[in-house]
């Protein structure tokens, strides 16, 4: 199977390609995912999936 290496190279950087903070229009959503299971897709280097971790979410 190949792989494109562009995701290699891409997040072989030391910096976060996104930052460490969730997306804007996630945490405008947040209160409406309270008590409920969350998946989150394609998250790239996880800056949502954690933010939603530390707030309980599963």
């Amino acid at each position: 199977m190949n792989f494109d290496p562009m995701w290699d190279t891409r997040f072989a950087e030391s910096d976060y390609a996104y930052g460490t903070e969730p997306n804007d229009f996630l945490k405008a959503q947040v209160k409406q995912l309270k008590g409920k299971r969350v998946l989150s897709l394609a998250e790239g280097e996880g800056r949502n999936a954690v933010y939603l971790a530390e707030l309980g979410l599963t």
